[in-house]
């Protein structure tokens, strides 16, 4: 495994040997072409848990099977993250979020509109004074206005 990994890991309160697991997962499923070891490393250094993680790969690896250049998959997450006022830890707390809503009603969107779906409260009226909780943001708008995917 890479030095850079290893380091990032030993940085990882607990559950060091799942994290490695997900990382080899993570390398043996995601081709570097569409998701060098620089961006892997930063999405491991941003996931509070090894199951936010996984949920980033999966979305990732399902997104970039369907399109001839999958890097873009990545591309649209760090783009969205660059031009928010929330973190890419933040990002991936609110993906794994509403990854999990859409499992509990039995909805389905793609990356590209999970993606647009919650850069849109990012940006919401509610959100411009005051940076609010990402999370909480992103159920205030699902009970609000729903989600049309």
């Amino acid at each position: 495994m890479n030095e850079f990994f290893e380091a990032s890991i030993d940085k990882k309160f607990d559950q060091k040997d799942l994290w490695k697991t997900c990382i080899k997962n993570a390398r043996d499923t995601l081709h570097s072409r569409d998701l060098c070891d620089s961006e892997l490393l930063k999405i491991l250094d941003a996931s509070n848990s090894p199951q936010k993680f996984n949920t980033i790969i999966r979305l990732i690896y399902v997104y970039s099977k369907t399109r001839p250049d999958g890097h873009t998959a990545v591309k649209l997450l760090f783009e969205n993250t660059d031009t928010s006022i929330y973190s890419l830890a933040e990002w991936i707390d609110a993906i794994d979020h509403f990854d999990s809503w859409l499992a509990d009603n039995n909805r389905k969107a793609d990356w590209k509109m999970m993606l647009g779906y919650i850069a849109c409260c990012s940006q919401s009226p509610e959100n411009k004074d005051i940076k609010h909780n990402f999370i909480e943001l992103i159920d205030e708008m699902l009970n609000t206005y729903g989600f049309d995917g």
